[in-house]
């Protein structure tokens, strides 16, 4: 079941949440519509990139822009929003030379062109200093609160400030190096599966909308991994479990063939960035799950999905692109669904109050409040709710 229709668009100005923005000096005061939960007090904290180029030199990869750290403040049914760089290694040193200065997922660094020749020919040879672009999501450790990346450095930041207090390095143990060996293929930068590719957002964005058309139909699949497979018969499905009708069947050889349930699926959709309860249901037997839906490859719509009955329900706007839904549960909840959930959402083409924070009824998705801002928000990745 939908709970509104599908509602086709362009895409239009979905580009702008790709664009750099400034920083904030204070945190300013949100337009509130709807009743907020008198329980629900605390903070939404997001990260993502906001800056997309040094100077003349752009980065070319989503995973690239110098890493921006959101926060909306909820208290007493008032709203603020506030957002500040993250002073990392690559983004401090960057700003300072005016250049981008650390290689990262995308973009690589090239020697200072300050240098003589015979420096800058030796910068090749000492390896490729790894980034501290912490901007892919924020954790708390202890009492303590850390963005991080895909690197081995996080950055301990205040949440309450949003100030950068210092750089960590981690190493979960050690071990002794064994070689390892494994092939892969690269594919060249296709507009279909490499949006990311900041240089297709940029430049070609008609093409990028074009070719999204073609791309293969997503799904959303349940897969049911038997563990104990060592007394199976071959060619019996080891998966017992009533509610799926995936299966697994043993091989003459010994492997197991997998054969999934399609849970959710339509003319160019996609389910991403799913989250639960899992504030009640972290490894548990749960029932929903919410994520973004995309048409083509653009998030335009939030998504409930119930795992077991494949029930869905949908909350879209037209040119209206939220970001990742977090579930926070009421204080009193008795049911798994009893809550909100917290999305950043950008209409690009509003002139006034661009950006909002999106608070909905978990249980049908229906819109409870908003708080809209009069700046613009560029695209954010992970983050969490800070009571």
């Amino acid at each position: 079941m939908y709970s509104s229709c599908f509602l086709e668009h362009p895409a239009g100005g979905y580009k702008k949440i790709f664009e750099s923005c400034e920083e904030l000096a204070e945190p300013i005061p949100a337009h509130v519509s709807g009743n907020i939960p008198a329980w629900l007090t605390g903070s939404l904290l997001r990260m993502g990139p906001g800056l997309f180029e040094i100077g003349d030199e752009p980065f070319y990869h989503l995973f690239d822009g110098q890493a921006l750290m959101h926060k909306f403040d909820l208290k007493d049914g008032h709203v603020t929003y506030y957002r500040r760089f993250i002073r990392t290694d690559a983004y401090v040193r960057a700003m300072t030379e005016k250049r981008i200065v650390i290689t990262e997922f995308g973009t690589a660094a090239y020697p200072d062109p300050c240098k003589n020749i015979f420096s800058r020919f030796f910068t090749y040879f000492q390896g490729i200093e790894v980034t501290d672009n912490c901007l892919v999501n924020i954790y708390p450790i202890g009492e303590d609160f850390y963005a991080c990346t895909e690197t081995n450095y996080i950055t301990k930041v205040d949440p309450d400030t949003l100030e950068t207090i210092k750089k960590v390095g981690f190493l979960i143990h050690t071990t002794p190096v064994h070689q390892i060996t494994y092939s892969f293929f690269l594919l060249k930068h296709d507009f279909v599966y490499n949006y990311l590719y900041l240089a297709n957002v940029r430049q070609n964005w008609e093409e990028v909308k074009k070719a999204a058309i073609r791309a293969p139909q997503p799904e959303v699949r349940r897969y049911v991994l038997p563990l104990d497979i060592h007394r199976e018969e071959q060619g019996k499905n080891l998966v017992s479990l009533p509610y799926t009708t995936a299966t697994a069947v043993m091989c003459s050889d010994g492997t197991v063939w997998l054969e999934p349930e399609v849970l959710f699926s339509g003319p160019h959709q996609a389910f991403e960035f799913p989250q639960i309860n899992y504030k009640k249901y972290c490894g548990k037997n749960y029932t929903f799950a919410y994520g973004l839906g995309l048409n083509h490859f653009v998030p335009d719509r939030i998504c409930k999905l119930n795992v077991k009955s494949k029930e869905t329900w949908i909350w879209q706007e037209p040119d209206a692109y939220p970001s990742e839904p977090l579930f926070v549960q009421s204080p009193d909840a008795k049911d798994e669904d009893d809550g909100v959930l917290l999305s950043i959402v950008v209409k690009p083409g509003v002139t006034q109050r661009p950006a909002f924070l999106l608070i909905l009824n978990a249980t049908d998705l229906t819109e409870i409040a908003r708080a809209e801002v009069d700046v613009m928000i560029p695209v954010t990745l992970h983050g969490l709710y800070k009571p």
